[in-house]
């Protein structure tokens, strides 16, 4: 069964009675309970948190021109080498570095919808 749609145009002011008639609830919702009454089928509702899409590509953009994930590697085997001085602290702290700077691309990459290289 494939949704259909019901398209209605508004005055400013109907709009704002029916907004206003829907409490903090969207406009669609209440306008379909009020047509449907009883037999309008609850729907799942799902929040999604606004994003500031030119800001998150921002962040993925500098995060992806940074050699960030690629130093702190280079700096985690310099460690492992020897050549960093040898302390576990500082590895288990570079490493963490790593991991945290790779979760965060992951998680602009997802947040904006883009597929992983």
């Amino acid at each position: 069964m494939s949704a259909k749609r019901i398209t209605i145009r508004l005055s400013e002011p109907e709009w704002n009675a029916l907004d206003k008639a829907a409490g903090g609830r969207p406009v669609s919702t209440y306008a379909r309970e009020k047509l449907l009454g009883n037999s309008a089928r609850k729907r799942k509702v799902t929040r999604r948190p606004k994003q500031d899409h030119v800001l998150l590509a921002q962040i993925l953009a500098t995060l992806g021109r940074s050699e960030l994930p690629k130093s702190m590697r280079e700096l985690a085997d310099a460690a492992l080498s020897g050549t960093v001085p040898d302390s576990r602290d500082v590895l288990l702290s570079l490493r963490a570095a790593c991991l945290t700077i790779e979760k965060m691309r992951h998680d602009l990459t997802e947040a904006l919808g883009i597929k992983p290289e």
